[in-house]
């Protein structure tokens, strides 16, 4: 028997269930086994009314791994990946994180972190802040602090093999913006050296669906707001009956391809040439561009807080300029985060 639950952000392309449910409802003590397909990452494009996004050349996969998932008497639900397990509990129409574990580390959210708010209305959005407690290694504490978004941000069809059609899908864009803080008292969390994390993701449905077909996620890790790297992946999870018709199989005979997901973004083009100025409390970019763009700004602070975020499409050309207005922050230095087509630039600026 197939769980019919809300899969949270997190856990993307597992499972073919459609159909709003109630989770209150959910049998308890029951399990699935469940196949997500690692895909390419792609640049999800622009958001909206009535898009198109040609999927048919992105799905292939030669790679999956299996979930499992199921609801206890108690009511949480458990999701177990390879190598993790997350907890949730359950309303009528939203699925919260309670913390995960994995072989190295275990988290507990003290305050609620909601991973999914149904039905997905286009233009609806939610912002929410949440604190996590972990242990490292065992004997390691650390802290998390930071601010989900989450936006029904587009509607429209999705291209797939054979010219294939999926009407009527929503997107949902989040970002997860938050720090982490090793080994210290909470007194000393405002002087802190932190590590800094801004994660994007964008997940496509069907109507009424509660799992999404396609993931996209991009994840840029700083050091006391200084640029680690950054690491990208998708999942594609097609209708049980579609999957073989839909999923176009990567060359057999090719080699297979290096993971080099850490290191992609300097490898892509640079199409974006900018400079940036702070005029006051307002952020300048001035900007050329060598082809049409996706571009996502995020500023947070040094506890990685997301104080603000703008999304845009902009066509090439040059002479282009845009003005966040960051009056309602305190004085301090901030990360100006770009995301150009995928493509990740950070900033130091100092407000």
């Amino acid at each position: 028997m197939k769980l019919k639950l809300l899969l949270p952000l997190l856990l993307s392309g597992a499972m073919s269930v459609y159909g709003q449910v109630n989770l209150s409802g959910m049998v308890p003590q029951s399990a699935d086994s469940l196949q997500k397909c690692k895909i390419r990452y792609f640049s999800p494009g622009r958001g909206g009314m009535n898009r198109v996004w040609d999927f048919s050349k992105k799905l292939g996969s030669k790679e999956s791994s299996q979930v499992m998932f199921m609801k206890d008497s108690t009511g949480m639900v458990s999701v177990i990946e390879t190598g993790k397990n997350s907890y949730y509990r359950t309303t009528s129409d939203t699925l919260v994180l309670l913390g995960s574990e994995t072989a190295l580390e275990k988290r507990a959210y003290i305050n609620d972190k909601i991973s999914k708010r149904f039905p997905l209305v286009y233009g609806d959005s939610i912002s929410m802040p949440f604190r996590c407690e972990g242990m490292y290694c065992g004997n390691h504490p650390f802290r998390e602090l930071g601010v989900t978004t989450i936006k029904v941000d587009a509607m429209g069809a999705i291209v797939l093999a054979e010219n294939d059609t999926v009407d009527h899908v929503k997107r949902v864009h989040t970002i997860d913006s938050y720090s982490i803080c090793m080994d210290i008292d909470s007194v000393a969390l405002d002087t802190a050296k932190l590590t800094q994390i801004i994660e994007e993701r964008y997940e496509w449905y069907l109507p009424e669906a509660q799992y999404p077909i396609i993931e996209d996620v991009m994840s840029t890790t700083y050091y006391n707001m200084e640029t680690i790297g950054t690491t990208k992946y998708a999942y594609c999870n097609l209708p049980e009956h579609q999957v073989a018709y839909y999923i176009t199989p990567l060359d057999e005979d090719a080699p297979d391809e290096p993971d080099n997901s850490f290191d992609e973004e300097q490898q892509s083009p640079n199409i974006i040439h900018y400079e940036i100025e702070t005029i006051g409390k307002n952020i300048r970019i001035t900007y050329d561009l060598d082809a049409e763009a996706s571009i996502t700004t995020i500023v947070a602070n040094h506890t990685g807080l997301l104080c603000m975020s703008r999304h845009w499409i902009q066509p090439a050309g040059q002479g282009n300029s845009v003005e966040l207005d960051c009056n309602g922050l305190r004085p301090g230095i901030y990360i100006l985060y770009i995301n150009v087509n995928g493509k990740v630039y950070s900033e130091k600026v100092t407000l």
